[in-house]
């Protein structure tokens, strides 16, 4: 009789998950699994308990490569008399979703007791795709027999696949010969992840799909800002650039270019500005861009919005607020920019002298000079906090 067969099963099972962990050779790990199996066995009072207990052996075998035992195990799943279709078919996502594509192929070959692609409205090809495993994904779509669609439960995969920039997936799910998954699925879900999180090529291929292609204006614009608030670019361009729907970069009012200023993302401000059509408005919402800009020293932004071709930002907006936070916040370049504006300039009186104020009691002695000897609509130097706040 094996020192094994005298111990409590949950003991041997704490056994064989440690040989699991640890580089034992396969045939202890193996013997291991048959000791635990013929104990447990032996009182069937205990079958949940054995279920539960090789789910989690094979979870373990798995994670710690031991395939050899993760087959073994899938061979005694096979041989219970109740269930072994619910388990095997748990053992199948458990594979798809850590990517091992020979013990996928191994349960849907196993006998009569086969779990199905496409169970439990195609679990396993949810996690295989959401984890990029690209070739488990393949399997269960090709799988002879109750494959696994590409659009089940509305295209999650497609959106999982997406977030997590798994380009290959993505292809696979948009090109599956049957029930292919549709870009536009989940009212864009696919498109926002993908420009949520820069991947830019993948917004590509949704955008440019030859059937249900995404809408670069989905939401109102909402994938554009996602894209905007993490500084992504390239993303940016291929959404206002798109054949078909594309994204308006005037889109919410003007919100995706509040954004893009407020972060100080200068190629991105460029090119929402810039768009052949729907462009941003520099003035929008009365200049607040431009008071964004200048409260954070973004001196090219400050200048782009300035010098738009089109509804350029007026210096002078919202009663010289613009000057007032350049001023208070010892942004010497801007405050120029915003006295020098061709058009609109911005009054260093304006507000009885507010922006000279928050200037000289900072001590920016330069840029109260400055609004102080101002060519037109000086400051006075005795505005609000009295006379000779800086020597004449």
């Amino acid at each position: 009789m094996s020192t094994l067969s005298l111990l409590p099963s949950d003991a041997v099972f704490a056994i064989l998950l440690r040989a699991l962990q640890l580089d034992h050779p396969i045939g202890d790990v193996c013997s291991v699994c048959r000791e635990w199996h013929s104990i447990i066995s032996q009182n069937l009072g205990q079958l949940m308990l054995h279920k539960r207990c090789i789910c989690a052996a094979f979870s373990h075998a798995l994670t710690h490569g031991k395939l050899g035992v993760a087959t073994w195990l899938i061979s005694r799943a096979a041989s219970l008399e109740v269930s072994a279709h619910a388990l095997l078919a748990n053992m199948l996502v458990n594979a798809a979703s850590q990517g091992h594509s020979g013990i996928v192929l191994v349960l849907l070959d196993a006998l009569k007791r086969a779990p199905r692609a496409d169970y439990h409205n195609g679990c396993a090809l949810v996690e295989a795709a959401g984890n990029g495993h690209s070739e488990v994904v393949h399997i269960l779509l090709d799988a002879p027999q109750h494959a696994a669609h590409a659009d089940f439960q509305h295209g999650i995969a497609l959106g999982f696949a997406a977030m997590n920039g798994h380009r290959e997936v993505v292809r696979s799910l948009l090109d599956a010969p049957l029930h292919a998954a549709h870009a536009d699925c989940l009212d864009g879900y696919a498109l926002l992840e993908a420009a949520g999180n820069g991947h830019s090529e993948i917004v590509h291929m949704l955008l440019d799909a030859p059937k249900h292609a995404a809408h670069a204006d989905c939401k109102n614009g909402l994938a554009l800002l996602k894209a905007t608030e993490n500084g992504h670019d390239k993303v940016v361009r291929v959404m206002l650039e798109a054949p078909q729907h594309a994204a308006h970069a005037d889109c919410r009012g003007g919100e995706v270019l509040m954004q893009a200023v407020s972060r100080g993302f200068t190629a991105i401000v460029s090119l929402l500005l810039d768009a052949t059509q729907h462009a941003a408005q520099a003035d929008s919402r009365d200049g607040a861009a431009l008071t964004h800009a200048a409260k954070k020293g973004h001196v090219e932004i400050v200048h782009m919005l300035l010098d738009a071709a089109q509804h350029a930002a007026h210096a002078d907006c919202r009663d010289g607020e613009a000057l007032v936070q350049a001023a208070s916040r010892g942004h010497i370049t801007i405050v120029h920019m915003l006295l020098d504006a061709a058009q609109h300039a911005a009054q260093a009186e304006c507000r009885d002298g507010a922006a000279f104020k928050q200037a000289a009691a900072r001590g920016n002695t330069a840029i109260a000079s400055l609004l102080r000897d101002a060519t037109q609509h000086a400051a006075h130097a005795d505005c609000r906090a009295g006379p000779n706040m800086l020597p004449m």
